[in-house]
């Protein structure tokens, strides 16, 4: 059974997200596993809050099973198109070299293998206190126990995690419906979903928020004149990250808190993964418009990453929605003002007439969280079933 229970953890946890990711990025010229790996889980959670909500809000009692009928093949037709479309566009294959290459020149150099072992032995420490040293959470009665009446009942949303009896919805939390993606997933790998939110998904999440971490070091540590990552001073740059985590629990509301001592509710993802992935995916997305070469239709590609995430916030909170439509509409309003300045002084050049297409594009992929904010005012205010 346990053996079971670690395969099917694997499958879910890892080999899926990667992927679904790769069914997205295998177009652009990202080349990393680790990217795949990431903004994976966003994929995830995307199609994942398609298939539940409209459930949650149309149907009542016991409807957790129909997630399970109709989200898990899905997943799997999602999967097995990321994984064809990887060979295809030859990502996997430069992607695995790409990691191979960065290894042998880790374990060519004593400084990085220094380096980087110093950050592998920190993360492990992280994840061992975390494990063994249980910290308590109000929130618990609340999230945990939501997935777990919808694991046991199969009920979403339609129980009073307090007392156990049936009741209305309630909308704050209803359409943030990460606590019913943790009883999936403890559904489908047969394990209790308290022990799946104490004792596997800090093992995910924390090495998860320090890939995307790793991610946006090596890019803005990038050495501009050789254009190749300092794998040295990412190693460096991660190593300060795993201290904030251990010491940044100065009180209950900062990030390294909700990561070590919430790490399996939805704000804790958004605040740790997210909002990160929506700095580091602008960040890309700038490279391919600011380029002299660029593609629009890469371009274009690139702009559907952003508005996944934008569609991928309203599972983790709804807070997390307005944050990052704040934060995409300003990072496109950036581009749009850098591309008029690097082309102001020639006003006919295409940098000058062009320069509205960023900030457009951004208002654009802020279109699901807009119509995930008037869904939530409409089933609160108006339309919800008492």
């Amino acid at each position: 059974m346990i053996i079971f229970q670690i395969l099917m953890c694997i499958l879910i946890l890892i080999a899926a997200p990667l992927c679904m990711g790769m069914a997205v990025v295998s177009g652009l010229k990202v080349r990393s596993l680790f990217f795949a790996l990431s903004f994976g889980y966003l994929v995830m959670m995307v199609s994942f809050e398609i298939v539940t909500v409209p459930i949650l809000l149309l149907t009542e009692y016991a409807n957790f099973h129909y997630v399970l009928f109709i989200y898990t093949p899905i997943m799997l037709a999602i999967s097995v198109f990321g994984v064809i479309r990887a060979l295809k566009t030859g990502f996997l294959k430069e992607s695995v070299q790409k990691l191979n290459n960065s290894f042998a020149g880790i374990v060519s150099s004593k400084e990085k293998l220094v380096v980087w072992g110093l950050a592998g032995a920190l993360l492990i420490v992280i994840l061992v206190l975390t494990l063994t040293r249980v910290i308590f959470d109000g929130d618990d009665a609340y999230y945990v126990v939501q997935s777990l009446i919808a694991q046991q009942k199969g009920t979403m949303y339609s129980s009073n995690p307090y007392t156990g009896r049936a009741a209305a919805i309630d909308m704050r939390h209803a359409l943030a419906v990460f606590p019913m993606w943790i009883a999936y997933v403890a559904t489908v790998t047969n394990i209790h979903a308290t022990a799946l939110c104490h004792s596997v998904l800090p093992i995910v999440f924390i090495p998860l928020t320090l890939i995307v971490y790793g991610q946006t070091g090596a890019l803005l540590l990038k050495d501009k004149n050789k254009d190749k990552e300092k794998k040295e001073l990412t190693g460096y740059f991660l190593l300060f990250i795993e201290l904030f985590i251990l010491f940044g629990r100065v009180s209950l509301y900062t990030p390294e808190a909700f990561l070590m001592a919430r790490t399996w509710q939805g704000k804790s993802v958004a605040a740790n993964v997210l909002l990160p992935m929506t700095f580091l995916v602008l960040w890309v997305v700038y490279s391919y418009e600011s380029a002299e070469d660029a593609d629009p239709a890469l371009i274009r590609r690139a702009w559907v990453l952003v508005a996944i995430i934008n569609a991928s916030a309203g599972i983790f909170s709804s807070l997390a929605v307005v944050l990052t439509c704040v934060i995409i509409c300003s990072g496109g309003a950036l581009m749009s003002f850098l591309k008029w300045r690097s082309g102001a002084r020639d006003r006919g050049s295409e940098p000058a007439r062009f320069a509205w297409r960023p900030f457009l594009y951004s208002c654009i992929c802020c279109i699901p969280g807009i119509l995930y904010m008037l869904l939530y005012l409409y089933y609160t205010y108006f339309g919800w079933r008492s």
